[in-house]
């Protein structure tokens, strides 16, 4: 199956390195050997690399709370992003039952994607993720557990965020993947995730994670 046909998802948030500029934008994949730098200014979900190459690396996460938005046909990553963000975006500035303001820094923000639908996930604040957190007065938000997957092959990407070099990064972890004796299972997965760090950055900052058990 080509992986312009492949099914692709995009779920929200997972990561590690200290995120280096690209020269001219240029895209750049590499695995890492820590938490993401953008984690010391946002609230991020937990999780243990268990294994680290240059290209990519593997994490086990913990489960975490986010709220997602309803499924969009959509015909581009950045159309996808925009219509699910904006639903959850108003719940988290004060659509809830409360009137509350949710957010501080961030949050992180992760994609399901399956042949042009799109579906957005935020993470939730730490100090709601064991409950508290208020109801949404927009009926099209839910809170979900996630992930549903023990494991995460992940590679970290600077540069520019287009359809082409997405679906050309999550070409290339597949490749590398399929040269291992331990992970070439994660390969025969046709869904990825799509995590964004910072949405004011559209041109560092971002992964691409391929779930397997």
């Amino acid at each position: 199956m080509s992986l312009s046909r492949m099914t692709f998802g995009l779920l929200v948030i997972f990561s590690c390195i200290i995120v280096q500029k690209c020269k001219s934008h240029e895209t750049r994949g590499y695995g890492g050997d820590g938490p993401p730098v953008q984690c010391n200014k946002i609230e991020c979900p937990a999780f243990t690399i268990i294994h680290s190459e240059k290209e990519f690396e593997i994490r086990n996460y913990s489960q975490a709370l986010w709220v997602t938005a309803p499924s969009v046909v959509q015909y581009s990553i950045m159309g996808g992003i925009g219509i699910g963000e904006k639903i959850l975006w108003d719940y988290f500035y004060r659509k809830n039952e409360r009137n509350e303001n949710i957010i501080n820094a961030g949050p992180l923000l992760m994609m399901d994607v399956v042949n042009s639908t799109y579906k957005v996930y935020l993470y939730v604040p730490n100090k709601y993720q064991n409950g508290g957190l208020p109801k949404p007065l927009i009926q099209d938000v839910e809170q979900v557990k996630l992930p549903k997957y023990k494991y995460a092959a992940v590679r970290r990407i600077d540069g520019e965020i287009t359809q082409e070099i997405v679906l050309a990064q999550v070409d290339l972890l597949k490749k590398q993947l399929k040269d291992t004796t331990t992970y070439k299972r994660a390969a025969d997965n046709d869904q990825f995730t799509y995590i964004m760090y910072d949405r004011r950055s559209w041109v560092e900052g971002y992964e691409i994670l391929i779930w397997f058990n």
